[in-house]
């Protein structure tokens, strides 16, 4: 039995990615591997993962299908949700991508400014919380080439004044 993980571009359905693998655990491991690419959010492409033909009830059909370009919960489930699961059918696997992951606890927003990691790391950690580096971009004001100059490293002089505003917007928008 044949377990397929694919990246697909939305323009023509094209395959830039695919690998196939012989148990559900390695194929759900490598699906949530691509769902945590920070580099494919917002980009107009889909995590697709296809379990064998009839191993789940539904033909030979794709179950889970995450769009990268679609924010958490309404298109796209997180690497980490705990409802991603190899033998669940097209319908649960698509009310799963359509709708939050279950709330365990409500997490703190982060202190960013107490955060002892550089500022490039921060970004790149707040950008993902964020649904990509656009949003992040937009939340600050900033364009997003100076955004990702910041992640790249290049010096902000404000970098306390960016930490402070990225603290402020979590505790803001909670």
């Amino acid at each position: 039995m044949t377990w397929m993980v694919r990246l697909r571009a939305h323009d023509g359905g094209e395959l830039l990615e695919r690998a196939s693998y012989g148990s559900p655990d390695a194929a759900i491991d490598a699906y949530r591997l691509l769902l945590g690419r920070e580099d494919l959010i917002g980009q107009p492409v889909a995590a697709v993962f296809k379990p064998p033909r009839d191993a789940t009830g539904d033909g030979n059909a794709a179950t889970w299908f995450s769009r990268f370009d679609k924010p958490l919960g309404a298109g796209r489930i997180g690497p980490d949700d705990p409802r991603l699961d190899p033998w669940a059918n097209a319908y649960d696997a698509k009310s799963a991508v359509y709708s939050p992951a279950p709330a365990s606890k409500p997490k703190a927003a982060p202190d960013w400014e107490k955060d002892a990691r550089p500022l490039s790391e921060c970004l790149k950690a707040w950008a993902k919380t964020r649904g990509g580096r656009d949003a992040a971009a937009d939340a600050l004001q900033v364009s997003r080439s100076t955004f990702d100059g910041w992640c790249d490293g290049r010096g902000a002089a404000q970098d306390r004044m960016i930490r402070r505003l990225m603290t402020l917007t979590d505790t803001t928008s909670r």
